[in-house]
């Protein structure tokens, strides 16, 4: 009989990725739309005001051929002073006479300064536009330079960026207040999930250790089956703990004074046991350089350092394998090293294996690294990242934490 095809859920992580990635296409679009769209209108605004510069420039140049001393003063008077591009009218060898609407160059007053900035803009206008004449009887008087860019279309080629600049202003604090929002929600039903967790496991948990001390009084002197129920024990007694974990999640910090060796010697003993269970030979290799005591929360701590050495077990997907704990000071602070021989993890994704939903395995919600996040970061005021990893030999996971 043929088995339907496995369906792969996609990661909600994923999810969000692609969904980010839309939304800056789509904003990316509407930005290039709004530049695109103005443009359009200060070239269409541009040709306009260069077609009325033309007009006037070539009624300014042709008046005199009337009578100069008058009607070329009127019109001067009354049509370029209200106009508001910049122009200059000069001698026929470029020489600057008088100028209209020139910022660079405030006042009526001609300096050697005020004359070389004059002549780079003459430069610029006749390289956009070229000069119009001033003629009187076949004489030329002069040229009008000018450029079609009024104070108007100045402002308005500028209006996009503030436009922008605004609206991308806005977005960030709606985003920034959103993200918090957010965060707020999700460590709430982090914290809802997590004590619900601790309630369910509570009842069960009671009624298993009371059993195994009926067992214990019925099998006293079988020194076999009371090594298997003192193995057992261990583990409710873990189950216990995991209980007890849990209801730590939201609560005040409770951190005390203690040593840290023999937390990651405790742990790693409880992995030597049932590491042989999962198939492998993995060997895992103690290197305590110094014997630092911490402030920490007993519980949550080695919850972390089991949490990070059963993902190394998992990376390892060869029969043969290693995973080092090392203990060193680095730069004023306690460095824990997790060194395993797994399959390594891409660059791209150092920083995305603690955020939650986030697996580079078939199975798993990817819940475990983002809770050892929360845990030395939040709780512990530490530092948790990837030291360094390549792909097909392994990965170091680092834990920075504060010396007493």
């Amino acid at each position: 009989m043929n088995q339907p095809p496995i369906r792969r859920v996609k990661n909600p992580y994923e999810l969000t990725v692609n969904f980010k990635s839309a939304l800056f296409i789509l904003a990316l679009l509407i930005v290039l739309s709004v530049l695109a769209y103005t443009q359009f209108i200060v070239e269409r605004l541009r040709d306009d005001s260069r077609h009325i510069v033309t007009i006037y420039t070539q009624m300014i140049a042709h008046i005199g051929e009337g009578d100069p001393e008058g009607e070329y003063s009127f019109v001067f008077e009354e049509i370029i002073r209200r106009i508001d591009f910049p122009i200059i009218n000069t001698t026929p060898d470029s020489t600057p006479i008088s100028w209209r609407n020139i910022e660079e160059v405030p006042g009526d007053t001609l300096t050697p300064v005020s004359l070389e900035t004059l002549r780079a803009l003459i430069h610029e206008m006749s390289t956009d536009n070229p000069p119009v004449p001033i003629l009187y009887q076949g004489t030329l008087l002069g040229y009008i330079f000018y450029d079609t860019d009024s104070r108007l279309i100045r402002q308005l080629s500028w209006l996009p960026f503030v436009e922008i600049g605004v609206v991308g202003a806005f977005i960030l604090i709606g985003y920034i207040g959103f993200s918090n929002i957010k965060r707020s929600e999700q460590r709430s039903i982090w914290i809802g999930m997590a004590k619900e967790t601790a309630h369910q496991l509570g009842t069960p948990l009671s009624s298993l250790l009371g059993w195994i001390e009926l067992l214990k009084g019925e099998n006293e002197g079988r020194e076999g089956a009371l090594q298997i129920l003192r193995e057992m024990e261990v583990d409710l007694q873990r189950l216990d703990r995991v209980v007890s974990r849990f209801s730590q999640i939201g609560s005040a910090s409770d951190l005390k004074s203690q040593p840290l060796i023999p937390l990651l010697t405790e742990t790693v003993n409880y992995f030597r046991q049932r590491v042989p269970q999962s198939g492998k030979r993995i060997t895992l290799v103690e290197k305590y350089e110094i014997h630092p005591s911490i402030y920490l929360n007993n519980q949550l701590f080695t919850w972390v350092i089991e949490n990070i050495i059963k993902n190394a077990v998992d990376a390892i997907e060869a029969r043969e394998g290693s995973i080092t704990i090392y203990v060193h000071k680095e730069e004023k602070r306690i460095a824990i090293d997790v060194t395993d021989t797994g399959r390594g993890i891409d660059a791209k994704n150092f920083a995305n294996i603690f955020r939650p939903g986030f697996s580079t395995k078939k199975r798993g919600w990817g819940l475990g690294l983002s809770l050892a996040k929360r845990i030395i970061e939040d709780y512990h005021g530490g530092k948790i990242f990837v030291r360094d990893s390549l792909v097909g030999e392994g990965t170091t996971i680092r834990i920075l934490m504060r010396e007493n």
